[in-house]
Formats: C-alpha cells, sequence, structure tokens
C-alpha cells in the first residue's frame, strides 16, 4: 500500500502523485479500468490520443455523475468521440450510470490476465491530466494481493450500474451551457464588469491584429504533432490546450510591440492572466507559466461557437465558422496591462 498525493508546494510528501502514477503504468498496462464521478473533455480527448498512438491499454470507463449533473456540449462530444472510438477498434467502451450516482474514483490496471495495482481516492479523471485547478487529491494505491477486492469491485459496480454510452437516450441528460474552462483555473481570474470597463477606457492607440496561423503543424495544433517518446517508445501526447501563437517578425520588430517580457492581459470576454513574449525577435506569444491557459482561452471559444470539433485540428475552415483568424493584442495606459480580443466578427 503506498499513499499519493498532488504533491503541490509546498506540501509534497509522497514520492510520486496519482497523476504521475497513472501516465507511468498507461505505458505499461495491457487493461486500464476506470470508475470515476466526473470527467473533463481534454482529458478525455488525451486519453483517446494516448490508446489511439500506441494501440493499448484496452479502456473500460465508467462514467458516474455527468448523467444527473448534466454535460457540457464539449464533454458531450469527447465521450462520443472517444466510446466511437473503443468500439470501432475493439479497445474497449465507456458506460455512464444512469440508475444512481456514482461519485467513487476507482482505477485498476492489469497486464495480460496479471492484476498489477488499483487505486482509490479522490482524483477524479479530469485531475489526472489537468492539474492546474490545484485541488489537492490524496489517493492510495493498492498492490497485488491487497489489490484483488478492489479490482473485482470496480468490476461489479461498471456492470451493475452502468449502460453502454450508446444506449443512452441524451435528450434525458442536462445540458450545461455555461462552459468555462477557465473557471476555477490556477493563474486565471474572472474579471469584474467595473475592472473590465476600467481597462477597456485606458485603451491607448498602440495595436497589433496577431494572425492565428492554422496549418497542420502550428501551435495551435501541437496535439497532433508527435508527443514526448520514452526509452520503450511509449509516446505521451501533448496536452490538447497546449497552444501558443507564432508572431511574425515584421510585427515583433516595431517598436511598442512588448518584446521578451511579462506582461498583464483583460480579454474582451472577461477574464485575467498572464503571458509573456520570447524566443528568436519575440516570436512566442504564450500564456505566463502553463500554456493551456492560452490555449484554452482560443480553442475553448471556437468550441463554444462550434466551430472546433474537440479532437479536431485547428483549419482554416474553423476559423472561417468562427468569424476571426487572427488575435488583437491592444496597449493601454499602464504599460503592464493590454487588452486581448479574439471576438467573432460574425
Amino acid at each position: 500500500m503506498e499513499l499519493l498525493l498532488s504533491n503541490y508546494p509546498p506540501i509534497k510528501i509522497t514520492q510520486r502523485s496519482t497523476s504521475a502514477y497513472i501516465k507511468e503504468n498507461l505505458t505499461v498496462c495491457k487493461s486500464l479500468r476506470i470508475a470515476t464521478g466526473y470527467i473533463s473533455s481534454d482529458a478525455l480527448i488525451e486519453l483517446k490520443r494516448i490508446i489511439e498512438i500506441n494501440r493499448k491499454p484496452n479502456l473500460e470507463l465508467l462514467i458516474g455523475m455527468h448523467y444527473f449533473d448534466g454535460f457540457t456540449p464539449t464533454q458531450l462530444e469527447a465521450v462520443k468521440a472517444l466510446n466511437d472510438f473503443l468500439l470501432n477498434s475493439g479497445l474497449g467502451s465507456v458506460q455512464l450510470s444512469n440508475s444512481m450516482k456514482f461519485h467513487g474514483k476507482m482505477y485498476s490496471f492489469t497486464m495480460e490476465d496479471t492484476l498489477i495495482s488499483t487505486i482509490v481516492g479522490s482524483s477524479n479523471l479530469g485531475s489526472i491530466f489537468d492539474k492546474v485547478n490545484r485541488q489537492y487529491e490524496a489517493d492510495i494505491l493498492f498492490y497485488n494481493e491487497e489489490s484483488i477486492n478492489i479490482h473485482n469491485s470496480i468490476i461489479q459496480i461498471i456492470k451493475g450500474i452502468g449502460c453502454p454510452f450508446e444506449k443512452i437516450d441524451l435528450d434525458k441528460i442536462p445540458v450545461i451551457v455555461n462552459n468555462h474552462l477557465l473557471d476555477n483555473h490556477e493563474g486565471v481570474k474572472k474579471v469584474e464588469t467595473g475592472e473590465q470597463n476600467n481597462v477597456r477606457a485606458s485603451i491607448i492607440n498602440v495595436s497589433f491584429n496577431i494572425p492565428v496561423k492554422a496549418e497542420p503543424k502550428s501551435n495551435l495544433n501541437a496535439f497532433f504533432g508527435k508527443g514526448r517518446v520514452d526509452k520503450r517508445g511509449y509516446e505521451m501526447p501533448r496536452p490538447w490546450y497546449e497552444a501558443e501563437i507564432i508572431v511574425s517578425k515584421s510585427i515583433t520588430s516595431v517598436e511598442t510591440y512588448p518584446s521578451n517580457r511579462e506582461f498583464a492581459v483583460y480579454t474582451d470576454d472577461g477574464w485575467y492572466f498572464r503571458c509573456e513574449t520570447n524566443g528568436d525577435y519575440s516570436k512566442n506569444f504564450r500564456s505566463k507559466e502553463d500554456l493551456k491557459i492560452l490555449g484554452k482561452w482560443l480553442k475553448g471559444r471556437l468550441e463554444e461557437s462550434g466551430a472546433l470539433e474537440i479532437g479536431k485540428p485547428v483549419t482554416k475552415e474553423v476559423l472561417e465558422k468562427y468569424g476571426r483568424d487572427s488575435i488583437t493584442l491592444t496597449a493601454t495606459q499602464n504599460p503592464d496591462i493590454w487588452y486581448l480580443d479574439f471576438s467573432s466578427h460574425k
């Protein structure tokens, strides 16, 4: 038995975190069973990509709460994409609990017919792949014989309350309209109306229209590039929402452009976070500390508009459907504050 914690500073107690252990065992296990209360869309898309690239593990997933609490359109799209892929490739399935709410978090790893380990604790699937919300989780890892009862319980739970996703009446599931990907994200703040208006009132006549590139190898489509490959050849994809903008030298060479420095941005839709420019001739425009902040802001808006299907590349057609193929970065009277706009022109 081993304790697994999130290990966010300053409380780094255990040798491993739940996220690190699960990602490590994805590279070796043949089958993975998960019974969890909640999921996130990016966790499902990244899990799908892992199995797609490596052709393992076989996945049986039970989602325990969303049938009753509701899905966002993006979450529902991600569940359908994962289930379709698993069924079509013979690599597992997704089930929803539609008879009772299941709020547990249980994981089981097997290699062929040998049980490797199980986990029981507080980590939902979303927290495994996205640790930025800084919610501290605690889990217990069980090995060998002490895992058998937990493993068998997961199988019984999935069999007892799970209904195959393709047999679910989706009309009975509540739809969550307000899908705010940046809610509770570390380093991001939702801005009050008064503060937003003050920033807009301080805008000055210095502005840059920065194209959003949609080529297959653009930094908005990093998810589809080569992932991180370990010594055994197992590939772990880049996070779905990881993104940055590559800015042309014709823009970055302008004297008033915020070159090679950090600054705060207020967005047209009411968010605050910090960004930075770096690299050769300041070509990289990215969110500070975590590239997923800018990615969630950009790709999340494309998804919410219906222009981008989660798990699919950002293309010229996606941007045309959205009605915008650039972001506008505008200076304010405060040199440390800039206004960032990606509002649709439609």
